[in-house]
């Protein structure tokens, strides 16, 4: 059984409760997420971004850090942010610089023209200084889940009324019957009406649970100028929901 069928079957023993479920796992922990925890974390994270004002940066050029709170984070969700945060900055006007490989020798300056020896190492380092540091952080990620049980009335009453009325009537014709077989026939409907009002119970619960899947995502971008300029923090937060529903005809619904 998967994690999400272990949380569902834990809400379903123990009633309307409230859960957490932080998000994302990554592939070496946990089994890819199923396509509705996608659709949550990605359209909360793409809000968080949207949010994020990077006005300051344009047409400067950029050094991008991103990190999470998260240990587990770092292979899902933080390359996922990363991506969106590049886009959102080109459309700022600002450039990301990304670091390139380095032969580094022990001794040899860095731009010098060293040819590869033993002992010789490759560093990751910008070709050149940006104009602004900008680290950006997760504050939080994670998906609510909400169990909210309601009663069909109408249901419950026609369950009801087949199984304490079919077991009344089977009572009163089998009091009334003169012969085996309306005898047989009245405790055959006696018995049969509670087993089929419980069968039907069992198979559609007048008691249908309604799961709510909320995600949610706050990002926190500092921008620290390399020379000349003005430092600045700007933040987003995101949130997108989904219903499950049985009687949904889909299944479930997409509020985001």
């Amino acid at each position: 059984m998967t994690r999400t069928g272990v949380v569902v079957l834990l809400l379903t023993l123990v009633g309307c409760k409230y859960s957490k479920e932080t998000v994302p796992m990554t592939r070496a922990f946990d089994a890819v997420r199923v396509p509705n925890q996608q659709r949550l974390v990605a359209l909360a994270t793409e809000q968080a971004i949207e949010a994020l004002d990077f006005k300051a940066l344009a047409g400067k050029t950029v050094a991008l850090e991103v990190s999470g709170v998260f240990p587990h984070s770092h292979v899902d969700l933080l390359d996922y942010l990363t991506a969106q945060l590049e886009a959102k900055l080109a459309r700022a006007g600002a450039r990301v610089l990304h670091p390139a490989p380095v032969l580094v020798v022990p001794g040899v300056a860095a731009e010098g023209a060293a040819p590869a020896s033993e002992g010789a190492t490759q560093a990751l380092t910008l070709s050149q200084q940006a104009d602004y540091r900008l680290l950006v952080g997760i504050a939080w990620g994670g998906i609510d889940t909400r169990d909210k049980v309601r009663t069909d009335e109408p249901l419950l009453t026609k369950q009801i009324g087949i199984g304490v009325g079919g077991l009344l009537g089977g009572i009163f014709l089998y009091a009334l019957s003169d012969s085996a077989f309306r005898k047989n026939f009245s405790a055959g409907v006696a018995i049969a009406a509670p087993l089929g009002a419980f069968l039907w119970y069992r198979k559609k619960s007048p008691f249908p649970h309604t799961y709510t899947l909320i995600g949610r995502v706050r990002v926190v971008a500092s921008g620290i100028p390399s020379g000349e300029g003005t430092a600045f923090t700007t933040e987003g937060k995101g949130q997108s929901q989904v219903i499950l529903d049985e009687y949904a005809p889909e299944g479930y619904m997409v509020a985001r």
